[in-house]
């Protein structure tokens, strides 16, 4: 027997937990040679290589597909790298399996199926319930005569999580394993349905039922609840006084009033047998039961209860089988570095890019002149020169971040590369996280939450010695002289005693609203434009000090142009400018004592526009209010004067680093990038614009 030899696209955590031991065990029967491994996480693929013996691994996997040595393609990834890359693969002649969803829509799924008919090649996806033990007893069970009633349930705690693996809702990314399994066991589609899609909260639906009807009067009904407390997948199949139901542990029959139970551990259950399904019919020519013809028919149903259709159900698979596939362009070729926060963006944006990794660059001999472009992830490295040296025809550069100046900007630049951030993405974020600080400090919301912690009450801050003690006898005195009827005399003897004490409250300590305040913005970049609009919203006054903005550019977006001083005696004072050697302490003493008594100052830019001794100062006098998020020196040493003062509120430079930021500024430099290359991108960063840039 010749070994099948196997090109494997993907390492990712599924493949590794369910797919790769498999083949490995087919591997160490002589069934099949695990030739090569492709990621473009050049780590994954080097781990799979060495912990499951495949003799190569890539970072290149479209170089990959027309290898002479490859007669099988596996791809591990989402529906839209199952289409791009198994089309190719198709088109080279390669044997394809490919895990579910298997392609993006059933029009997709039908060009596949029309390849590999071309070709006279097998092609598989990967719902492994077709392959259940316990399904698989039923089928026999039932005969020709079938089932005349079934129930399908496959229920995940999904709730707020996007759908994974480029799916467009949770159904086609798991439910379609378990509505597969329903229409395999009723040997197809119904005639009719009658279907609900709703949402709870999400964008797209993540709740769904349907109610089917087949030509010979059996009925079944399907469903998905991806909003679960528990998981729960379970069958149920219903004949003249006898009822199958299979769980996640065991098949159980009913029969005129007996019942048998057996225990099959439905847990990965179907997995081998579906890999021996695809080798044996690429052997013998048979048509496996999870082609992807055979599974079509499931991915249309799923669309109708995506869309909530009612009716009657006709599949158009004739219709889109006759049409000719469009000619299509050569695939970009793209350097990926750091991909994992990358998935979704570029499944989305470049599903038909070729994406390399930094390995397969760095290891190659020649120059690589087909990578036009490169998309850096979240916490990646700077493109060294000894990448770039390799990469002569990079024009376009995205980064998943907001500041550049760890990526090397000035020599990317130089070679007359276009340079993208993510700036819309961290300036939404970090104007939303403004907006609190701005609401907090108005508020003196921080002071409350201190003083509630300490047994104390209101917004005047906790005062030491003997002015202290007398507010806090006080606050605790006064229910029980209330109740007393001796409030009138407490109140006395406290303003006797504040104005022996001179205990009078601080301005900082008053409580206002955001509405109708008067918010200075030192700056004008992607953040301080976020937040203007935020701020705007809310009924507040938005003056402005830029000097690079235009007039125009401002008063468009609802906002006045004003002086330095003018900003600096407003309401609340905001930083957003970058950091530059011209802006480093750009606030000092002079400009501090500007500020107003009982005003707030934000800080969501970077602590060295402030000269740190001169802030301290201006704090300590306790007329104002300070929300701080970022420090000349970080981390803020546990001895620092600002941990001690209580009209400071302190964060630790988080305005800027949720994990839905990461993931939006991942899609805005993914979609910035395909624009680029189709030659309708945004404005790139220029030289000048760095210049002000931190």
């Amino acid at each position: 027997m010749t070994p099948v030899r196997a090109l494997v696209i993907g390492a990712g955590p599924a493949a590794v937990a369910l797919h790769f031991p498999v083949l490995a065990r087919l591997r160490d029967k002589g069934e099949i040679s695990l030739q090569l491994v492709c990621d473009v996480q050049g780590e994954r693929a080097s781990t799979a290589r060495r912990n499951f013996g495949f003799l190569e691994d890539s970072g290149d996997a479209g170089a990959c597909l027309s290898r002479k040595d490859i007669n099988a393609v596996y791809i591990f990834g989402s529906a839209q790298l199952h289409y791009e890359y198994g089309l190719a693969a198709l088109q080279n002649g390669k044997h394809l399996f490919v895990e579910k969803p298997v392609a993006p829509s059933y029009s997709q799924l039908c060009e596949l199926t029309r390849a590999a008919r071309t070709r006279g090649v097998v092609a598989v996806g990967g719902l492994n319930r077709r392959f259940y033990r316990a399904l698989a007893a039923i089928r026999a069970r039932g005969g020709k005569a079938r089932w005349r009633y079934a129930e399908s349930i496959f229920h995940k705690p999904e709730l707020g999580k996007p759908p994974l693996f480029g799916a467009r809702t949770w159904l086609s990314a798991n439910g379609i394993h378990a509505l597969d399994a329903l229409i395999y066991m009723m040997d197809g589609l119904p005639e009719r349905i009658t279907a609900h899609a709703g949402a709870s909260g999400a964008a797209e639906p993540d709740c769904f039922s349907a109610v089917m009807q087949w030509t010979d009067g059996s009925q079944g009904v399907f469903l998905c609840n991806n909003t679960a407390g528990a998981r729960r997948e379970e069958y149920a199949f219903h004949g003249p006084g006898e009822t199958c139901t299979v769980t996640g542990a065991q098949l159980s029959i009913e029969k005129d009033g007996t019942h048998a139970t057996t225990a099959i551990d439905s847990v990965g259950d179907g997995i081998d047998a579906e890999h021996e399904a695809f080798l044996h019919a690429i052997r013998s020519g048979d048509k496996p039961q999870h082609s992807l013809d055979a599974i079509a028919p499931s991915v249309f149903l799923a669309e109708l209860i995506e869309a909530g259709f009612s009716g009657r159900v006709e599949l158009p698979t004739e219709r889109l089988l006759s049409i000719e596939p469009q000619p299509r362009p050569a695939a970009k070729a793209i350097l990926v570095t750091n991909p994992i926060s990358l998935q979704t963006a570029l499944a989305r944006w470049l599903p038909r890019a070729r994406l390399v990794s930094i390995d397969e660059v760095l290891r190659s001999d020649i120059e690589r002149r087909d990578i036009t472009a490169a998309i850096l992830g979240h916490g990646s490295a700077p493109l060294s020169a000894e990448v770039l040296n390799k990469l002569p025809g990079l024009a376009i550069v995205g980064v998943a971040a907001l500041s550049l100046e760890r990526y090397a900007p000035d020599l990317l630049l130089s070679r007359n590369i276009q340079l993208f951030n993510a700036s819309a993405a961290y300036a939404e974020s970090v104007a939303e996280f403004a907006m609190g600080l701005a609401i907090i400090g108005r508020r003196r919301a921080f002071i409350s939450h201190e003083l509630m912690r300490k047994g104390g009450w209101g917004t005047q801050p906790w005062v030491p010695g003997i002015k202290g003690m007398l507010r806090r006898m006080g606050m605790t005195v006064r229910p029980l002289a209330r109740a007393a009827g001796l409030e009138r005399s407490l109140l006395r003897a406290w303003k006797n005693a504040e104005a022996l004490t001179h205990a009078q409250p601080a301005r900082a300590a008053e409580a206002r609203d955001l509405r109708s305040a008067v918010v200075g913005l030192i700056g004008w970049g992607a953040n301080a434009r976020a937040f203007a609009k935020r701020l705007i919203e809310a009924q507040a006054r938005v003056i402005v000090f830029s000097e690079h903005a235009s007039t125009n550019e401002i008063q468009a977006a609802g906002a006045t142009v004003a002086s330095l001083g003018d900003v600096l005696a407003a309401d609340v004072v905001s930083l957003h400018r970058g950091l530059t050697e011209k802006t480093r302490h750009f606030l000092g003493a002079p400009e501090l004592a500007r500020l107003r008594s009982g005003a707030v100052l934000i800080n969501v830019a970077r602590g060295a526009l402030i000269d740190p001794d001169a802030l301290l100062s201006r704090l300590k006098m306790g007329d104002l209010v300070a929300c701080l998020d970022t420090f000349e020196q970080e981390p803020l040493t546990s001895s620092d004067a600002l941990r001690k003062l209580p009209n400071v509120f302190l964060t630790s430079h988080i305005a800027g680093g949720s994990r839905d930021m990461h993931a939006a500024a991942a899609e805005e430099v993914v979609r910035k990038v395909a624009s680029a290359l189709e030659g309708s991108g945004p404005e790139a960063i220029s030289a000048s614009r760095l210049s002000t840039m931190t």
